[in-house]
């Protein structure tokens, strides 16, 4: 197991794609592994305190990350505890294992997503699952968790895997879905604009595009790309 303290307040942000392939590493490589603080590379050692107990694939992040991105970014197995807050792209293109995430998520938290689990248990901002810019399809497999509420654009491009909100959430939720599900327990509000695919169930209050038809199931859509979809009221 692999844990990771900062050792003072970050001014900028800082970029590190570390997995918990990390963990199974020797000390002088994992004090060694390159990161960037801002414009400037830095060894690993220079911004974190580091304890290393054994190779088990697991890596705790212990106080505020939250300006530190792209943690777990493709990682295929293993474990990720984050003690605080995190740092947008967190799980970005994650292949398998898991992400516990005690406090807070910011953007972009599991984008393009194709298998493994994470779990927030504080709130999540925008763009949950969702495709990068410019590319065609966003989460394919997997499992995301926010206990607490979430932003807008939660799974848009989306075509595989689950997406649940314990709380509410914001705007554009499943545009351009393409498959998979995404549960809202609160409310939230526009859903499901040029919806393909997938199933949406909302348990509070939302706003519905007039280009969804009202069916026994719930509301069937977008028309307007000749999609079936469906959101369902829970």
């Amino acid at each position: 197991m692999l844990i990771l303290k900062p050792k003072f307040g970050f001014d900028v942000s800082v970029e590190a794609e570390i997995t918990p392939e990390l963990a199974t590493k020797s000390e002088d490589k994992i004090r060694s592994f390159r990161v960037w603080y801002g414009k400037l590379e830095k060894k690993l050692e220079e911004l974190f305190e580091i304890e290393k107990e054994g190779d088990e694939k697991k890596i705790v992040l212990d106080g505020n990350f939250s300006k530190v991105k792209w943690i777990g970014m493709g990682m295929t197995d293993g474990e990720i505890i984050v003690r605080g807050d995190i740092g947008a792209n967190c799980g970005a293109f994650m292949k398998g294992g898991k992400i516990i995430i005690e406090g807070n998520a910011d953007d972009w938290l599991g984008a393009e997503m194709k298998g493994g689990e994470i779990v927030v248990r504080g709130n999540a901002r925008n763009l949950i699952g969702c495709a990068y810019y410019g590319n065609a399809t966003g989460m394919q497999d997997g499992r995301i968790v926010i206990e607490g509420n979430a932003g807008n654009y939660i799974g848009e491009k989306m075509s595989g895997g689950v997406i649940e909100i314990r709380g509410s959430a914001g705007d554009f939720i499943g545009t351009e879905m393409k498959g998979g599900e995404i549960v809202i327990h609160g409310d939230c509000g526009y859903v499901g604009g040029d919806m393909k695919s997938g199933i949406i169930k909302i348990g509070g209050n939302f706003d519905i595009l007039p280009t969804f038809r009202k069916t026994d199931e719930g509301w069937m859509g977008d028309v307007l790309v000749k999609g079936e979809g469906k959101i369902i009221k829970i």
